[in-house]
């Protein structure tokens, strides 16, 4: 490359490494975030990637998977998977299940057929905590990211502090 002696020549040069910084800058971000998103919902890809998926037992928002192992052993592959914020079995209804609280989505893990898990993922936190309220309201709050014990919701009625 030549020096025509033009002093924007150099400009230039120094605008496009610049440019060029900010690209590769730019894409390291987005790669950091989509590797984080994957790990964040590792327990969620896990089961679509290890289970099979059967529509015929989704209940709204919550889709239905079938793992080939009993409820305790699919609580552990999910556990190494992602680790849950918190875990709990509850009853309702006379049925028992085992329910893993993520961030973005809940996990509920039923009994099926002899030895295999129905494994229920939720669309979102919220679709999953209305849909399992009677088995996790006790336990745990309608909004994952209020941090103390009974329900994020103020509610109406008198009272300060509103």
């Amino acid at each position: 490359m030549s020096d025509s002696g033009d002093p924007r020549d150099r400009l230039n040069r120094i605008r496009n490494i610049i440019i060029g910084l900010i690209i590769v800058v730019a894409a390291l971000a987005m790669v950091a975030t989509c590797t984080a998103d994957v790990a964040r919902s590792g327990a969620r890809n896990y089961v679509t990637s290890k289970y099979t998926r059967t529509t015929s037992l989704d209940e709204g928002n919550v889709k239905a998977y079938i793992a080939d192992k009993p409820p305790s052993t699919v609580v552990t592959q999910l556990r190494k998977a992602e680790k849950p914020t918190d875990q709990r079995t509850a009853t309702s209804g006379g049925q028992s299940g085992t329910f893993l609280q993520y961030p973005d989505y809940l996990i509920g893990l039923f009994p099926y057929q002899s030895t295999k898990t129905r494994v229920m993922v939720s669309k979102d936190y919220s679709s999953g905590y209305t849909h399992y309220h009677s088995y996790v309201g006790h336990y745990w709050v309608p909004t994952p990211a209020y941090s103390g014990s009974g329900s994020g919701n103020r509610g109406g009625g008198s009272g300060s502090g509103k």
